[in-house]
């Protein structure tokens, strides 16, 4: 983000940004990107969809600027837009293919390891989706927003989920415990390691 950027006002930089500065959109989307990001990823079933809702949304405050009646309110009115955008085109897939995990097993990336570590990562990769898609649907957009996020404020994530500030942490660390236990039942305790809980 700019130095201009930082000492600016969300009011004025609105307005710099209806007037077509290009800087000014930049800084826009500096400020509010991984919270927006983690909106769409907490509600997207894979990168391919976040990544048209991410697109959606910006290109959705772009037609609506104007409409913005409270400035300091953009970031939740982003986050609104995205989780929108991301439910929206959610359902449009499931009306496409009821694929269920394949979205999620699509975005393992092979590399260039051996075929048996892909097979092994493959097979805990599954279980670990397995395991994920069990939880409860609240537990499985807090720990996306979470993993895609980190750099999130409980503040940004309560905005993005509903959930009070305090609330977060706990409820993260239920939704861990939850989640390890699962990967326990299913017989991976090598992939357990990596859980916290």
């Amino acid at each position: 983000m700019t130095e201009q950027g930082r000492t600016c006002g969300t009011a004025a930089l609105l307005d710099r940004v209806a007037l077509g500065d290009e800087r000014a959109w930049r800084d826009l989307v500096d400020r509010n990107s991984g919270v927006v990001w983690g909106a769409v990823r907490a509600y997207s079933a894979n990168r391919a969809d976040a990544e048209d809702a991410w697109q959606a949304t910006w290109l959705l405050l772009a037609e609506n600027l104007h409409r913005l009646r409270d400035a300091e309110g953009v970031s939740a009115w982003l986050v609104t837009t995205a989780r929108r955008e991301s439910l929206r085109l959610a359902r449009a897939r499931r009306r496409e293919s009821p694929s269920g995990l394949a979205g999620l097993l699509a975005e393992v990336d092979a590399g260039t390891e051996s075929p048996e570590s892909s097979a092994v990562r493959s097979v805990s990769a599954a279980r670990m989706a397995q395991a994920f898609a069990q939880l409860s649907q609240r537990c499985q957009q807090l720990l996306r927003i979470m993993a895609v996020a980190p750099d999130a404020s409980y503040e940004q994530i309560g905005a993005a989920l509903g959930l009070a500030r305090g609330s977060i942490g706990p409820k993260k660390q239920r939704c861990l415990r939850a989640l390890r236990q699962r990967m326990l039942v299913s017989g991976s305790p090598d992939s357990v390691e990596g859980v916290a809980g």
